[in-house]
């Protein structure tokens, strides 16, 4: 399956190469042009034991890539959103305004 992960943080990049892993074709989707050369080299921009290695596996198989451009995901079968959610300042629910 084709799938697309929208937000490359720790949780968006570490999806991104498990899906890939499990043999669908992953492209992950970020707004930092950094953070996408850095994950497109099989390097994560912070720390999570083993996913260099991952990257590097997966992205060798041809299964998982990295962009900046939105155009790139329209295909995708499947949309998953890693992106933070801000939070109402005192509460425990998700400020969506």
């Amino acid at each position: 399956m084709h799938v697309s992960v929208i937000g490359c943080g720790y949780l968006g990049a570490v999806h991104a190469a498990s899906m890939a892993k499990l043999g669908h074709t992953v492209v992950g989707l970020d707004v930092d042009p950094r953070k996408v050369e850095l994950l497109a080299a099989g390097r994560a921009p912070f720390y999570e034991p083993g996913l260099p290695e991952l990257l590097t596996e997966v992205q060798g198989s041809g299964r998982l890539s990295f962009v900046t451009d939105a155009a790139a995901v329209a295909g995708a079968a499947v949309h998953f959103l890693c992106v933070g959610t801000p939070q109402k300042h005192g509460e425990f629910r998700a400020d969506l305004s």
